[in-house]
């Protein structure tokens, strides 16, 4: 116990002692009708309360909720042994009549199912959580309509049950609880809160299916009479400790850390999480599907409201998940038509990159194949820009270079004019149905536009900025292609910086074809 937290051994302690006055009164006849006794059945499943609504305290969205719904399930329970108290003892209730108490022991089983279907990824839709648990408490009645065959709560008289029907009823229940929460175990991510949550609720659950089936055997040898409440109850006297040797909630705090940690370090089986959130709710809606087709016969109006709920509740549940996976793709595609754009864009000067040139090349040229249209290429050189870079720096150089990129995109500005950043001071410029004669009046525009900006050199000369241009042309049907389009356009840039920049020059594709 030493290595015990204090809130582990507080409850250890309580449990402990809890257990021995149960053991007590249920072992001394003269105790077992006493009020002492009843008071202890009803404290232990209430200590178990308290202890999962002291565990959800300081959790936050679907770990809280599953907490609150074992809680619940537990409220139930003790609810039960209040009214099996009251029917036993006060009206002379016998064992083998299926009372109000019978349903609220079975009912207590539907809260923690509806935990087990909650979805641990995935898409988090409240309505869903409503849609699911209107579903399990209407499969829990129809359940109970089924076995006990006699509505709860209504005029109807009671009718003898036998003993062992009920037992395997619950034991029936205990096992289908038990399963479904080690396959939510298997799918959940190592090491979340849910993960603990199903840990501790799938020990709790195998507790009490073996002390409450052992039990109830005792109870059907001995009439009643065997005097082992302790076997009933040891899992409920199991639980607070399992949950005060929890690491503390607040530990856990921010969730969005572990949570996601752990969810990414379990990816390699994100399908079977993905497999078991989606069947889990549909297999409640299947199962009241099936329930209500059973009690049709015997309960027209009741099994055909149950038929209409499950096909509701499963049309809806169809036609919002669908909405949202449209929602999504749209998502997806705008996402990816952004990150298309941004992939294709400069960085600095917001034109187009080097790979949206190359593109917007190869498909002009077929396009110009197509059609017949003549095309131009521009090739662009910033004359005596790195003395800008070298004088004022390369942070005032970027500011230069988008006022460059600005104006030259003001010029060709058509629609299907293309501008774009060819390396670190060169642009390109791509002319659809453009003739060379036009391509040409258009550099003249460019050089103009690029002086008006009265970049300076920084030179003692006060020389500003100037751009030398290269023209190639194709008219249809002149044989080439798009790269030798482009280094044509080059050739001609050469030929205008090495006579003296500022200038225009234009060369023709027939000369490197004919090489």
């Amino acid at each position: 116990m030493s290595k015990l937290s204090p809130r582990a051994r507080y409850a250890l302690l309580l449990m402990v002692g809890l257990a021995c006055l149960d053991q007590l009164f249920g072992a001394l006849p003269s105790l077992n009708t006493s009020l002492g006794f009843y008071a202890i059945e009803i404290i232990i499943p209430l200590v178990a309360v308290v202890a999962c609504c002291w565990r959800a305290r300081d959790l936050t969205d679907r770990a809280r909720v599953v907490w609150l719904l074992l809680a619940a399930g537990l409220a139930v329970w003790t609810c039960a042994m209040a009214i099996s108290i009251w029917e036993e003892h006060m009206l002379d209730i016998p064992f083998q009549i299926a009372g109000v108490s019978d349903f609220a022991f079975f009912f207590y089983g539907v809260p923690i199912l509806f935990s087990l279907a909650m979805p641990v990824d995935g898409l988090r839709i409240s309505l869903f959580r409503w849609l699911d648990g209107f579903q399990a408490l209407f499969a829990g009645y129809l359940t109970y309509v089924t076995i006990f065959s006699v509505l709860p709560f209504s005029s109807q008289p009671l009718h003898p049950v036998p003993t062992s029907l009920i037992v395997l009823t619950y034991n029936i229940e205990n096992v289908i609880l038990a399963v479904c929460c080690a396959i939510r175990l298997a799918a959940a991510p190592r090491g979340g809160e849910q993960w603990r949550y199903y840990r501790t609720l799938l020990i709790f659950l195998l507790c009490y299916a073996v002390g409450v089936g052992v039990y109830n055997r005792l109870e059907m040898l001995t009439a009643g009479h065997s005097g082992a409440t302790l076997l009933a109850d040891v899992a409920l006297l199991l639980l607070p400790v399992l949950i005060a040797l929890l690491p503390p909630a607040s530990a856990t705090l921010p969730e969005d850390e572990p949570e996601s940690a752990a969810i990414a370090a379990s990816r390699q089986r994100k399908p079977l999480v993905l497999f078991v959130d989606n069947v889990s709710p549909i297999l409640i809606t299947l199962a009241l599907l099936a329930l209500g087709m059973d009690v049709l016969r015997e309960h027209f109006r009741l099994g055909a409201g149950a038929i209409c709920v499950a096909l509701a509740v499963y049309g809806v549940r169809t036609t919002i998940l669908q909405l949202k996976y449209r929602e999504v793709q749209q998502e997806l595609q705008a996402a990816r038509d952004r990150l298309e754009e941004m992939s294709l864009q400069d960085a600095l000067t917001g034109i187009a990159n080097r790979r949206c040139f190359d593109r917007a090349i190869e498909s002009e040229w077929h396009r110009a194949m197509r059609t017949q249209n003549p095309m131009a290429l521009l090739m662009l050189d910033l004359d005596h820009f790195k003395q800008v870079n070298d004088r004022f720096g390369h942070p005032y150089g970027d500011r230069c270079l988008i006022q460059i990129a600005s104006a030259l995109r003001a010029v060709a500005s058509r629609s299907g004019d293309l501008v774009a950043r060819y390396g670190g001071e060169e642009f390109a410029v791509i002319l659809p149905s453009t003739t060379g004669e036009a391509a040409e009046m258009l550099a003249i525009q460019m050089q103009s536009a690029v002086r008006a900006l009265e970049i300076a050199t920084g030179s003692q000369n006060g020389i500003f900025v100037s751009i030398s241009i290269g023209i190639s042309t194709f008219c249809y049907p002149e044989p080439g292609s798009p790269e030798l389009l482009i280094e044509a356009a080059d050739r001609a840039l050469y030929r205008a910086k090495n006579s003296g920049r500022d200038r225009i020059e234009k060369a023709a594709m027939a000369e490197l074809v004919s090489r």
